[in-house]
């Protein structure tokens, strides 16, 4: 069989099923760098799904907007005149050229540079250069640019394609419960434009990484101890494994018991006023948290010992896919609004010492995300190589677990990572009929 012809039948329905099996604990490699299943991502998963384009906060006045995709969809996400966020596709209706090419700015309007059609903010056509001698009457009401399904949680703004039927409400569920320790806490706002930068590797192998695997800290990160910053190489062992349903994981980590808490005292009543008395006593025990939301975003809060007390951070992270071998990492760091300047400028210095562009741990994460969809490239020689997933398969969730979801007391485990290829798969197969 030539390669061609094998890379053609890997994209069927039942190739996919009879290769990739989550619930067996089994997932092949060529899922990672094949460009036919990645453009079959494209048109069959994520169509189908919410996906995150900005925070919130990004776009806090009348005009401001920034530029994102929502899939492989050019958008730009903005705060109309009226005060409500849209998201309309940068798209032009006279010749398909990007109506906006900045990456974040403030305008009532947003000019074509090829023709000069212009459109509001709002998306509404309304200026056609020459339209008199050129057109005589156009009905600039059908040419609006395309506005897509806008939501928000918590500050986040998602976007679907505009037939997409599901809420967001509906899409999260579970996992509401659970963002509410990252965005609820407090009023949460981002630290500046998000950094962004480019990884090779495929969009999957760090999503699957923050939904599920503490497992590779003590290896991958056996430095940090080493240095001081944080108590040992089992650091991430001790918490909670948290299933929260389609395709969505998180991984809570409590640290050694009586180990000092990562939360300054000011914040405390902040967060009693703003979450359940559950999720309260689950935050103040906790010590690092590592979340996905299905399919490519991720929320990671990191605590090292900083001038000798732990100091924490929060930071959510898309993973952009631009091919079946290339990622765009753009990471926003979040801080709470109502906290000193002081901590704020820990929290930075904790985020680009970590986990920002140039971070210890970011690095570190990197270059085993990279050799992982290196080596997934060998599609013929590696076509029939199951990868073992199966961690944890004959353990039993909690029954006392205050929150919703399927539980495991301690954090190494995959049954994250499972639920996350299982969710992968079903859309892939399905015809959205």
């Amino acid at each position: 069989m030539s390669l061609r012809t094998q890379a053609q039948d890997i994209t069927s329905n039942l190739v996919l099923k009879e290769k990739v099996r989550p619930q067996e604990g089994e997932i092949p490699t060529f899922i990672f760098s094949s460009p036919e299943i990645y453009e079959l991502e494209m048109e069959r998963l994520f169509p189908r799904c919410w996906l995150l384009v900005a925070h919130a906060s990004e776009i806090p006045e009348p005009g401001d907007y920034v530029t994102r995709s929502l899939g492989q969809l050019p958008v730009i996400v903005v705060r109309g005149g009226d005060g409500k966020i849209r998201i309309l596709l940068n798209v032009c209706r006279h010749r398909g050229m990007r109506v906006c090419r900045a990456d974040l700015g403030n305008s009532d309007h947003f000019e074509c540079p090829y023709h000069g059609y212009t459109y509001k903010s709002t998306g509404e056509l309304i200026g056609v250069p020459f339209q008199k001698d050129s057109y005589g009457e156009l009905d600039k009401s059908r040419f609006g640019l395309i506005e897509m399904r806008v939501d928000t949680y918590q500050g986040l703004v998602f976007g679907a394609v505009p037939d997409h039927k599901e809420s967001l409400d509906q899409y999260l569920g579970n996992m509401k419960w659970y963002l509410d320790l990252f965005l609820k806490r407090a009023d949460m706002v981002v630290a500046g434009p998000p950094q962004r930068w480019m990884v090779r590797t495929n969009w999957k192998v760090p999503a699957e990484n923050f939904a599920s695997d503490a497992y590779h800290t003590a290896q991958t990160h056996a430095s940090i101890p080493a240095l001081g910053l944080t108590p040992s190489l089992s650091w991430a062992k001790a918490g909670y494994h948290v299933n929260a349903g389609n395709g969505h994981g998180l991984g809570i980590g409590t640290g050694a018991p009586g180990s000092p808490s990562i939360w300054p005292e000011e914040l405390l009543p902040v967060f009693q006023k703003n979450l359940l008395p559950e999720q309260l006593a689950i935050l103040k025990e906790l010590k690092n948290c590592h979340a996905t939301v299905f399919p490519n975003l991720s929320l990671l809060i990191s605590s090292i010992v900083y001038e000798e007390r732990p100091v924490y951070m929060t930071t959510m992270r898309l993973w952009q896919p631009r091919g079946s071998e290339a990622i765009e990492v753009i990471s926003w760091l979040l801080v709470e609004k109502e906290t000193s300047d002081e901590w704020k400028k820990k929290i930075q210095k904790t985020y680009i010492l970590t986990f920002g562009s140039s971070g210890m741990l970011e690095q570190d994460d990197t270059e085993n995300w990279t050799k992982v969809t290196e080596n997934s490239r060998q599609l013929g020689r590696l076509l029939g190589m199951p990868l073992s997933y199966g961690m944890g398969l004959a353990r039993k969730p909690m029954e006392n677990f205050p929150g919703p979801g399927e539980v495991f007391e301690g954090k190494f485990h995959e049954a994250n990572a499972r639920a996350f290829y299982q969710r992968w798969l079903d859309l892939l197969v399905s015809d959205g009929a």
